[in-house]
């Protein structure tokens, strides 16, 4: 299924930025998502990538982490409902792991699951952690655990205009 209609006011990226094209899963009592990702959909990180013998293109680490971003929105607003026209806003705090396991090929969709291991509330601030595992054709390629802050601000409606000055 397509990402919900007003994840683009919700977010605090554009679309394209986002690296990720559908929501497969949504389990509100689990704390988890999965996501789809067409990996030959991933724009000009991928486009700049120059082809060596042995060291095609393939999904880079870089979009592997924003679509952490990605997905720890898609949860905080979808899941917690901590949303940024409410104010919320949000950032990655600790990479505590990471790893590739296995390079993942452009071709082929990667499934990108969120799973919320904890949360917590300390002054008004939400800290989530969350383990992440992404799969290419049944193969982890990455892994991860992570921490992000959530906190509000006065801010409240669509997002202000952030286009040149």
């Amino acid at each position: 299924m397509p990402l919900p209609d007003d994840f683009a006011d919700e977010s605090l990226y554009t679309p394209d930025a986002w690296y990720v094209h559908d929501l497969l899963e949504l389990d509100r009592d689990a704390g988890r998502l999965v996501a789809g990702i067409d990996t030959t959909r991933l724009g000009p990180l991928v486009d700049a990538q120059r082809c060596w013998p042995g060291h095609d293109k393939h999904f880079p680490g870089a979009i592997a982490i924003q679509v952490t971003g990605t997905l720890g929105q898609l949860h905080a607003v979808y899941v917690m409902d901590l949303r940024p026209t409410r104010g919320w806003v949000g950032f990655g705090t600790h990479i505590k792991s990471a790893r590739f396991p296995r390079m993942g090929r452009i071709g082929p969709p990667v499934e990108a699951e969120l799973v919320a291991t904890r949360t917590r509330q300390l002054r008004g601030t939400w800290f989530i952690d969350y383990a992440f595992c992404f799969r290419q054709e049944g193969a982890v390629i990455y892994q991860s655990n992570q921490t992000a802050a959530w906190g509000r601000s006065e801010h409240r409606g669509p997002a202000p205009d952030s286009g040149p000055r």
